[in-house]
């Protein structure tokens, strides 16, 4: 998105913000999920692994859906939607490219982990400020991706817009195996977890 934008700055900010939005109310759910578990007395091992093994089995699910079936994508709708008169304000700009960050992480499927991560945070209770701490450092890890290149336009733009160029074509055409290899990987790794702390295996 910020190779094909006319402002990579603007776009990469935009969309950050609105998949940040996304992640934190994703995480928030996990948490109340972990506080009303602990309040409810349910927070034993076999309630967690339960939810554990569906969200894996989710994930593993749409792994298989990524990998044998691809997603018809229209690339000239995005470019077309992406293309803003520059005349038109920057906040018009702003919202644009927030709402893609913003639908792009509230469709994908695989944000649900996250609910894991969140759970985790509120059956810890370990406190406010080591709560914001957790969210912080996830929010940091789960969208690097994002920052590295943002960063990377922001001291080398043409560098940048060079390289993300070719780049941005590959993941175009290879996107649905990349995130079913994501999933898959996620989604075994928690059924395997799951079913290792039950003493299935």
């Amino acid at each position: 998105m910020m190779s094909m934008s006319d402002n990579p700055k603007l776009s990469g900010l935009s969309f950050y913000l609105g998949a940040l939005c996304v992640l934190l109310v994703t995480v928030f759910l996990g948490i109340l999920l972990g506080n009303t578990l602990t309040s409810s007395g349910h927070s034993d091992i076999s309630t967690k692994a339960a939810i554990d093994l569906f969200l894996g089995a989710l994930l593993v699910l749409l792994g298989i859906r990524n990998a044998f079936f691809k997603e018809n994508k229209n690339n000239g709708a995005l470019t077309k939607y992406l293309q803003i008169d520059s005349n038109v304000s920057t906040f018009a700009k702003f919202r644009r490219f927030f709402s893609i960050g913003l639908l792009t992480f509230l469709i994908n499927f695989s944000t649900a982990i996250f609910v894991l991560a969140g759970r985790e945070i509120g059956l810890a209770q370990a406190g406010i400020l080591i709560d914001l701490g957790a969210i912080v450092v996830l929010a940091l890890i789960t969208l690097i991706v994002v920052e590295v290149l943002l960063i990377f336009f922001l001291i080398l733009p043409n560098t940048a817009k060079r390289i993300t160029e070719p780049l941005d074509q590959w993941i175009s055409a290879h996107s649905n195996y990349v995130m079913a290899v994501f999933c898959l990987a996620i989604g075994f790794l928690v059924i395997f977890n799951r079913v290792s702390l039950l003493g299935m295996l």
